[in-house]
């Protein structure tokens, strides 16, 4: 949960952010969405750690190769996820070809591909950050009861026996935390 929310946090930092002696950062850049845009392309369907890497190098390549145009107040993460999916599309529908030379940011910031697995991805990080919004006003025992049945799939009795409460009690907490982040979620039109 901690780890979700930092990346949470570095996904909404903003470009100026990483400016230093009127440089683009690329260290702290590459330090802060490594990680990040790893488990975006691993997402979209992508497994060889060889080619998570070029996708990830192209990207931090065509970022600093355009550093100059790029627009200060807007988050990073629109950029690097704009980048990677684009060259994802690129290299998997056989446009990409690593002799040409993509370095236009324009080519690539938030531009909306037709690649519906991309989408879907985009569409569930907006989801859980959502979730974790929600979860993050909860009772921190309703807070735990949700994470040990629903991300370290623990079974009910294992649950009310850690909590030393009825398994019926866990499960109508878990009915309704669900309801909750149902209603929540419905409220912002997200489903």
């Amino acid at each position: 949960y901690k780890i979700n929310k930092e990346l949470k946090l570095k996904k909404e930092k903003i470009i100026y952010m990483y400016i230093k002696n009127d440089e683009l950062d690329l260290d702290g850049v590459i330090d802060d969405f490594s990680g990040y845009l790893w488990t975006i392309i691993k997402n979209a369907g992508i497994y060889q750690n060889e080619d998570i890497e070029d996708i990830i190098s192209d990207t931090y390549l065509i970022l600093w190769n355009n550093r100059s145009k790029l627009d200060l107040n807007k988050k990073l993460s629109a950029y690097l996820v704009g980048i990677v999916r684009n060259l994802i599309k690129k290299r998997y529908s056989n446009i990409y070809n690593k002799k040409e030379n993509y370095e236009n940011i324009e080519d690539f910031q938030e531009k909306i591909i037709s690649n519906e697995k991309i989408d879907l991805i985009i569409e569930k990080d907006e989801i859980n950050n959502k979730i974790l919004e929600i979860l993050d006003l909860m009772k921190k025992e309703d807070l735990n009861i949700f994470y040990e049945y629903y991300y370290y799939h623990k079974k009910v009795r294992e649950i009310a026996k850690k909590f030393n409460i009825s398994e019926s009690n866990v499960k109508i907490r878990l009915y309704r935390i669900r309801n909750k982040i149902k209603k929540e979620l419905r409220k912002e039109n997200i489903i």
